[in-house]
């Protein structure tokens, strides 16, 4: 041991050198806590608590691999550096976040249509058997399970095949659902955070938004129909022994949706406050309640262009929204798109906030979340009076503080 090294163990002081590829191994771990856990929070957090001081809008870029880590290990410092494709890409980690999700979606494909034919093999052996799973038992188990006993019982179902394959459909389905909730969650982060993500492998560039919203309802839908094949066979609401509390919300917000639905969406009071919605120019609100997985906002445009306030040729409803100056609602986060037209594939001008659209989203976020807001992408708290202060007095400078990449 060099006598360095000795006086630190006996000062109970020790010192850690950092190697040349700590920058590598920081973005990898953050980056692995979104793309495999699908929990944005801690891998943002794995870089802002690693960094001290670094920006939040820094962060994202670093977690994204826009920005890379060098270590200059003579001066023990990391150096945040703009990637350069053709000297970067070899070495340091990126999100290729289009990729992500095709990769998610075809094997949530390939799950779904195993689960809906196991769903539906249960469905015809229960039809045949006449809704009855014959077991046969001794008259001293049946005694001890009427006296309360129930192990023998128990015990001799566990050991059926059929039971056995009933627990294991019962358990991959809940899995399933879980985890695809989680990938809607981070799908939709993502394309919040990152709006400009295209392919980074393969030739062909695709227009990530197209491609997002089509991946998103695919997605949406095979989560849909294994839940219906699920509930057909149990023929009754779901047992919360069964799924965890947010897929039973799910499911509730479902019916919720569909019964007001198809009345024809029509505004609502803001003040009720609703999961989430889309203001109007104008101050009118279109809200539903319900669950990220329910894509609650895509719901909301695809019932407006029903009934003819989207024009019935438009592609994407959702950005025929923002396009045209609705503001996005998810209970205290505010997110305004109207001033990005110009830096979009719109070609329209950029819009701003009316005056009836920041006087309701003050009075709401003041009635209904205690006057603090989370604004754009970033999600920054501020307080509704000055929310409305900046927009009334700059609204350029709110726009770019709070909505623009």
């Amino acid at each position: 041991m060099s006598v360095k090294a000795d006086e630190a163990r006996k000062s109970g002081v020790v010192h850690f050198t950092i190697g040349e590829d700590m920058g590598i191994r920081l973005m990898e771990i953050a980056q692995e806590h979104l793309t495999h856990e699908n929990n944005p929070e801690k891998a943002l957090k794995a870089i802002t608590d690693s960094l001290i001081g670094c920006p939040t809008d820094y962060a994202l870029k670093i977690l994204k691999g826009d920005i890379v880590l060098f270590v200059d290990v003579e001066n023990q410092n990391i150096m945040p550096t703009e990637r350069i494709p053709e000297i970067h890409d070899r070495i340091f980690p990126k999100i290729d976040v289009l990729q992500f999700m095709e990769r998610n979606e075809l094997q949530i494909e390939k799950h779904r249509m195993n689960l809906v034919a196991g769903w539906r093999t249960l469905e015809n052996q229960i039809r045949e058997n006449k809704n009855t799973l014959w077991v046969g038992f001794d008259y001293e188990d049946i005694f001890k399970f009427i006296s309360g006993n129930n192990e023998s019982v128990l015990e001799t179902l566990r050991d059926l095949e059929e039971v056995d394959q009933i627990e294991t459909l019962i358990a991959v389905t809940k899995k399933f659902i879980e985890h695809t909730m989680k990938i809607q969650s981070t799908m939709e982060w993502m394309s919040k955070t990152w709006s400009d993500f295209e392919t980074v492998s393969g030739e062909d560039k695709k227009n990530p938004w197209v491609e997002y919203i089509a991946i998103k309802d695919n997605i949406s839908e095979c989560l849909t129909d294994v839940m219906q094949e699920m509930q057909n066979v149990l023929n009754l609401n779901f047992n919360l022994t069964l799924v965890e509390n947010n897929v039973q919300n799910y499911l509730d917000s479902m019916k919720e949706i569909d019964t007001v639905l198809s009345e024809g969406i029509k505004p609502v009071d803001i003040f009720d406050n609703y999961s989430a919605g889309w203001l109007s120019p104008e101050g009118e609100y279109y809200a539903l309640n319900g669950e990220i997985a329910n894509m609650l906002h895509n719901q909301i445009a695809d019932s407006l262009q029903e009934i003819g306030i989207i024009p019935k040729d438009t592609n994407n409803p959702d950005s025929w929204l923002e396009q045209n100056g609705w503001v996005k609602i998810h209970t205290d986060n505010i997110n305004f798109a109207g001033c990005l037209n110009n830096e979009s594939l719109s070609g329209k001008p950029n819009v701003n906030m009316t005056n009836v659209q920041v006087e309701m989203i003050k009075n709401y976020i003041n009635r209904c979340h205690n006057g603090i807001m989370r604004l754009g992408w970033k999600m920054e708290k501020v307080s509704a009076s000055r929310f409305e202060m900046t927009a009334m007095n700059n609204m350029s400078m709110l726009n770019k503080n709070y909505f623009k990449f």
